[in-house]
């Protein structure tokens, strides 16, 4: 199986438990923003299934900012076992994605720029 599938079984895995924490623990605000980043998580995991960049793009940004709000959820709102499970997915998948998309010349080596009239 291709990295880019793993990355984007461990993504849909964890939209799908961000998600059901909503049924466990109710609806909290920190369990509401949790739910959206699941919602986000499952978007971006079925969008890596299919070629393309963007999902490149914000799978390399989205979990590097839901990790940091997961490590501070766990410290200082509500320590839980999703929140470590989501931490560690996103600790696996940021830099897989990066490492992906510098292979795929996503984030580096644009022979040319987008821009009309910049080269």
């Amino acid at each position: 199986m291709k990295v880019r599938t793993w990355i984007a079984v461990l993504l849909i895995i964890s939209g799908v438990t961000h998600v059901i924490q909503l049924q466990v623990y109710g609806a909290r605000f920190h369990v509401i923003g949790a739910v959206l980043f699941g919602v986000a998580y499952f978007a971006i995991g079925v969008r890596l299934l299919r070629p393309g960049r963007s999902p490149l793009w914000w799978g390399a940004i989205l979990p590097s900012i839901g990790g940091g709000l997961g490590v501070i959820r766990f410290l200082e709102l509500h320590a839980n076992p999703f929140t470590v499970f989501h931490v560690l997915i996103d600790l696996i998948v940021m830099p897989t994605i990066l490492w992906l998309g510098q292979s795929e010349k996503v984030f580096y080596g644009c022979k040319k720029s987008p821009l009309p009239g910049s080269g």
